[in-house]
């Protein structure tokens, strides 16, 4: 038996392999080869470390660890996801594969490392609190059933909020209604993203990663909903395409202004989103929020999203 270690080349195979290998652990896993590429070329682009660590098993790829900068993170705070194939794991690869990533951040001065663990994966939370690994924060997992929802229940949201003169609009809209439009959104969603509840110090995404990752290839500009008050820029939503599968999105960031929180405004830009979402033949919304932030939480209970999934946020300072 041949064991080698090696960084990845970010051709087809070694990165069809890695998401082979994710989707192996987790079937439902949202990972796609594009979806990897578009982010190690916009990490490139930025000067920002990009890094994976392969293992093979006699010529065949069965683990990667990943380690990189973030656009959300201090420079001095890497991102780590270690994935061994189920039928490869207990045989040391994992521990050799983070060793490596762990010596490339070194190398660029990190101090810490933010990994992941999902909580139905018990195997890979105990190898990370082997590793010297601790808890610093959970997440939800929650899905929206969009053939289980009640259009008219979501417009009575929306309603709401433009009775009390808060206006919806797309980012579609804003495109063509707002001169600098795209440099508009991205100070609200840094504004807002700097307030969403976290265990570890954030930093605010640059234009050029914004406009690369949330306005790229995933970008739905009919469903990037932008709530209104006058001509000021209040509150967001972020659904995305999900690559693989067609009648799913994806709702990262939701976020309204400190100053209009508690006017219902969030609840309404997810009702808007779900409504173009069944208006538009899409089956399904999944999105994430920290445990710790029960405003968001109530949100999505009250638009309907079940709680599915719980991932575990791990820090190791270096």
């Amino acid at each position: 038996m041949t064991v080698e270690y090696r960084r990845a080349d970010y051709g087809d195979f070694d990165v069809e392999r890695i998401v082979e290998i994710a989707r192996a652990i987790r079937p439902d896993d949202y990972v796609s080869v594009a979806e990897l590429e578009d982010w190690h070329d916009a990490q490139l682009e930025a000067g920002r470390l990009s890094v994976n660590w392969l293992v093979s098993v006699d010529d065949q790829i069965v683990g990667s660890a990943y380690v990189g900068q973030s656009t959300w993170l201090p420079p001095t705070t890497m991102v780590l996801r270690v994935a061994v194939h189920p039928d490869h794991q207990g045989r040391g690869y994992g521990r050799a594969l983070l060793e490596r990533a762990e010596a490339t951040a070194m190398e660029r001065r990190a101090e810490d490392l933010l990994g992941w663990a999902e909580k139905a994966a018990p195997r890979t939370m105990q190898f990370l609190e082997r590793a010297g690994f601790r808890e610093v924060g959970r997440e939800w997992e929650s899905t929206l059933d969009l053939s289980a929802c009640d259009v008219a229940e979501l417009q009575q949201l929306v309603d709401r909020v433009a009775s009390r003169g808060i206006r919806i609009v797309s980012a579609a809209f804003l495109s063509t209604d707002r001169v600098g439009w795209k440099h508009d959104l991205h100070r609200l969603y840094t504004d807002v993203e700097m307030d969403v509840p976290t265990h570890y110090p954030i930093q605010k995404m640059p234009f050029d990663d914004f406009d690369a990752l949330s306005l790229g290839r995933h970008f739905l500009a009919d469903a990037f909903f932008v709530a209104l008050d006058g001509d000021q820029l209040v509150g967001l939503t972020e659904p995305q395409l999900v690559d693989d599968l067609p009648g799913a999105i994806s709702q990262s960031l939701t976020g309204v202004r400190s100053g209009y929180r508690g006017r219902g405004i969030a609840s309404a830009l997810k009702a808007r989103t779900a409504i173009w979402a069944i208006e538009s033949g899409y089956t399904s919304i999944r999105t994430q929020n920290a445990q710790s932030n029960a405003a968001m939480l109530a949100v999505n209970n009250r638009i309907g999203f079940e709680r599915d999934h719980a991932t575990i946020e791990y820090f190791k300072d270096l």
